[in-house]
């Protein structure tokens, strides 16, 4: 306000994100950082042969009987694990060059959460760059 600038704040949270990452471009990120050999094949470990499956526990008020519906296994085969200490470093790596590819904006990366911000003097360039940086953003 003091400089007399307009600024455009877009935030995006990016929860689900984490399920769709694609393990083969991580684990090429991570060998492009230096990331390789015993402790890349550990990170791809941690990474594959995931399973998941849904329980539901129910108890009959009146029996005190439980009753356990169980789904079965399923692979799941991208994404990092949620929750976890690496979860969040393992996805900062992945978007770490998304920066290096938008031009006109200014990018904060804080886990799950990108904010792009547009900075100018006047309103019109900054509806405009704002057009540019979303399709620079989806590419």
């Amino acid at each position: 306000m003091d400089k007399q600038l307009y600024i455009l704040g877009l935030f995006f949270d990016l929860t689900k994100a984490y399920d769709v990452i694609n393990n083969g471009i991580l684990l090429s990120k991570l060998e492009y950082y230096g990331i390789r050999e015993t402790v890349k094949a550990l990170i791809e470990s941690y990474l594959s042969y995931r399973t998941q499956f849904v329980a539901i526990f129910e108890t009959d008020n009146t029996s005190r009987n439980q009753k356990i519906c169980k789904s079965s296994c399923k692979a799941i085969i991208h994404g990092v694990h949620q929750g976890s200490v690496l979860g969040p470093l393992l996805f900062l790596l992945y978007i770490n060059d998304l920066p290096l590819n938008i031009q006109d904006a200014k990018l904060v990366l804080f886990a799950d959460v990108i904010n792009i911000l547009i900075v100018d003097k006047n309103v019109d360039p900054v509806q405009e760059r704002l057009n540019w940086v979303i399709k620079q953003f989806e590419n």
